[in-house]
């Protein structure tokens, strides 16, 4: 079944060695299971019937069927409306009736249609559902989204600027629900030329918001994820500011925010977009999902918002409310962002804006405004461009909700420059840091236009199964072969695991050209390349690769990494200086158990480095978002244990977003009698457990766990004795 359908498509098919259905999103490399109690057949039906949009959708001839794992899930009537969630431990019968329910699945968007009663059981380890006719109309919807189209522009900051004015048009909706991630859509992509030109068919929609700042691309840059959530028209003016009808708001002043360290143009611009997005998240509980939220009850406790009537108002009059709330009654609500991008203030780095935007990630510029001069010299050019111009270029006086509009500090000077090899990069308060410019950011991951763009051009297998390699080069190393049976032990998961030993340079070359979802090498890479038993494999001299991702255990692997990238890979882990063996092996288990369990790249290096000895000598390269396969939950987490008094702990929950389930996802913990919701990203939600709670919930899947500052895992008994 669909098997005609291209690629890119999700495919629902009988399961290929069990009793049910088998949802397949190869460009995903994601895979869903439905049980039945006996084979079934699956014919095609009308994506149209479903009430939400559907890229594929079959009809299966069963009166029952069950999941074999607890997922959150909402029962809606034909028109849209929430009849019920579901929670663990619900039973829940309806009477007959046109039923809508949703998934909520880490893999693909899942939906049932059924027509006639249904009857729900919801244990930890399953849900099951009992129709009360004999078939069910299954619909999947791809969390991968494709650009509708690619904006040219010049180097001329006047036209960057049109360009950053049309990543809105990616957004599905204006109102507070494009806080879902499903519902934002991916921005059009931006690419340099020699004349500005936008597509037929790319509209902004008229959100009323506009975004004014000096044209130059140090203030223009971390604009863009603005623009593109705002729906905002990026316009030249001789002072940042965001503004609307009835009201201004300066993005360049000094601000008491505890959730944006700092003061100045990029940290405004990084509180105006959290501020905006948690708000929006909350304000949605008044829509089609209404959910206990955590973060809402925090809220209200220090502001008198009535989030009903924000919620019918339009976008630019909750903005306008949304940043008259104080910062302090937010920061207790606040989520740990996800990324922080630094981009230097080139043109050739245009088109990994859309990209950036579309994580919704803080973009810093490490460059001085100006690219070396003092603020007061570039507040001099600033105004020597506005002097002379007439009034509606530099903007309508309208009322303002805050007076201050101090200019840069000079404080943010800095000495790197683009000739340096090596360097760090400024911390970030987020989980995630990127970095796109020349040199190497020890400390963050480097990405580029390439990278990025390679995400939407990957070629998906027609093999569902997830394709692993593990090589070992050096028989000293053999400690770390034990990751060929860590990789692979996800039920439900088709994997396809192999393990080598001593392959020669052709033997290597052949692999790295093959099929392969990733590559674990064990080994030795030199200035000449990756060692083998015959000399060296140059991966900077390849013409093509087809390893999707790939970890080069091995001392100074990144040139090497950045070559398998610049070849075709999707992403790499690698080091940048030398590396003692134990501590090596160390940190291969860890990955290979974290990308296991679907966290990505990114955020395997970030847990790494935090609790592996030589963790800070690993980077990403490439798309640092790429994941090896799905997590049950939809946000990969690491749980903290602290003991407390008598047989009780305090269990908290640290959620990692990932590029199918980033910002705006909702995350719930599958406790007993736990109902409320949570943001997914850093800290999210704490309960006191006891021994033999505690022990329950560890033992459903191999967590990452930290007790006493160590990472441990939740299937060693240690953890929980």
């Amino acid at each position: 079944m669909n098997d005609d359908l291209d690629a890119t498509t999700p495919r629902i098919r009988p399961h290929p060695s069990r009793d049910g259905l088998q949802v397949v999103d190869p460009i995903q490399d994601a895979q869903f299971t439905l049980l039945t109690p006996e084979s079934v057949g699956v014919a095609a039906c009308d994506a149209d019937r479903f009430y939400f949009p559907v890229d594929a959708a079959a009809t299966v001839a069963t009166g029952t069927v069950e999941i074999p794992y607890f997922v959150d899930t909402w029962v809606r009537n034909g028109s849209g409306v929430t009849v019920t969630e579901v929670d663990i431990g619900d039973t829940v019968s309806l009477p007959p009736a046109r039923y809508n329910v949703e998934l909520a699945t880490s893999q693909v968007k899942l939906y049932l249609l059924v027509e006639g009663a249904v009857e729900v059981t919801a244990t930890e380890g399953s849900i099951r559902f009992e129709f009360g006719g004999d078939e069910v109309s299954v619909g999947a919807r791809s969390y991968h989204e494709q650009p509708a189209a690619t904006v040219t522009t010049t180097d001329e900051p006047g036209d960057v600027m049109r360009a950053l004015s049309t990543l809105g048009s990616a957004l599905k909706t204006t109102t507070c629900e494009r806080s879902f991630p499903t519902l934002r859509g991916h921005p059009p992509l931006v690419e340099r030329g020699d004349e500005f030109s936008i597509p037929d068919g790319i509209e902004a929609p008229d959100t009323g918001i506009t975004v004014e700042v000096p044209p130059l691309f140090e203030y223009i840059y971390p604009v863009a994820p603005l623009a593109y959530y705002f729906g905002a028209t990026v316009r030249p003016g001789p002072e940042p500011r965001l503004l609307a009808d009835g009201w201004t708001y300066p993005l360049d002043g000094e601000r008491d925010c505890a959730f944006v360290p700092g003061d100045g143009f990029e940290a405004s611009v990084a509180r105006v977009l959290k501020q905006s997005f948690l708000l929006d998240c909350v304000t949605r509980t008044e829509g089609y999902y209404e959910v206990e939220l955590a973060e809402r009850a925090r809220i209200e406790e220090h502001v008198d918002l009535d989030f009903a009537a924000l919620y019918e108002r339009p976008l630019a009059e909750q903005v306008g409310e949304y940043m008259q709330v104080p910062a302090a009654a937010l920061t207790d609500a606040m989520p740990t962002w996800k990324l922080t991008a630094d981009v230097r203030p080139n043109p050739e780095y245009v088109g990994t804006l859309p990209f950036l935007a579309d994580e919704l990630a803080v973009v810093r510029c490490p460059e001085p405004p100006g690219m070396g001069r003092t603020s007061d010299e570039v507040a001099d050019q600033i105004q020597s461009i506005f002097r002379n111009q007439p009034q509606e270029l530099r903007g309508p006086d309208t009322a303002t909700l805050t007076r201050s509009t101090r200019t840069r500090s000079s404080s943010s000077s800095s000495s790197a420059t683009v000739e340096e090899t090596v360097f760090r990069p400024a911390d970030a308060d987020s989980i995630e840091q990127t970095y796109v410019g020349e040199g190497v950011p020890v400390g963050a991951s480097k990405m580029t236009e390439d990278a990025f763009r390679r995400r939407l051009t990957y070629e998906p297998s027609t093999d569902p199964q997830i394709r692993v390699a593990v090589v070992c080069n050096d028989e000293r190393m053999a400690d770390e072969n034990v990751v060929s049976e860590i990789y692979g032990t996800r039920d439900w998961i088709e994997f396809d695991i192999t393990f080598d030993e001593g392959l020669t340079t052709e033997e290597m070359r052949a692999l790295l050209g093959s099929d392969v979802d990733f590559l674990h090498y064990i080994g030795h890479v030199d200035e000449e390349g990756i060692r083998c038993p015959d000399g060296y494999l140059d991966t900077q001299k390849l013409d093509d690769v087809g390893v999707s991702a790939f970890l080069l255990n091995a001392c100074d692997s990144y040139e090497q990494g950045y070559g398998l990238v610049d070849s075709g890979a999707m992403a790499g882990i690698a080091t940048v200086t030398d590396i003692v063996n134990e501590a090596a092996t160390s940190v291969g288990r860890t990955v290979a158990r974290l990308l296991n369990q679907g966290f990505s790249l990114a955020a395997t290096v970030e847990i790494i480095k935090q609790y592996e000895q030589i963790g800070h000598h690993y980077m990403v390269v490439g798309d640092s978002s790429t994941s090896i396969v799905k997590h049950e939950s939809g946000t990969p987490y690491r749980a903290d244990i602290e003991d407390s008094s008598g047989d009780r702990s305090r269990l908290t929950l640290h959620g990692y977003p990932r590029l199918d389930s980033t910002l705006g996802s909702l995350f719930r913990p599958h406790l007993n009698d736990y109902g409320r919701h949570h943001l997914n990203s850093g800290e999210m939600c704490s309960a006191d457990l006891s021994h033999d709670e505690l022990v329950t919930f560890l033992s459903k899947q191999d967590v990452p766990v930290v007790r006493e500052a160590e990472l441990q895992w939740s299937r060693d008994l240690s953890v929980i004795e």
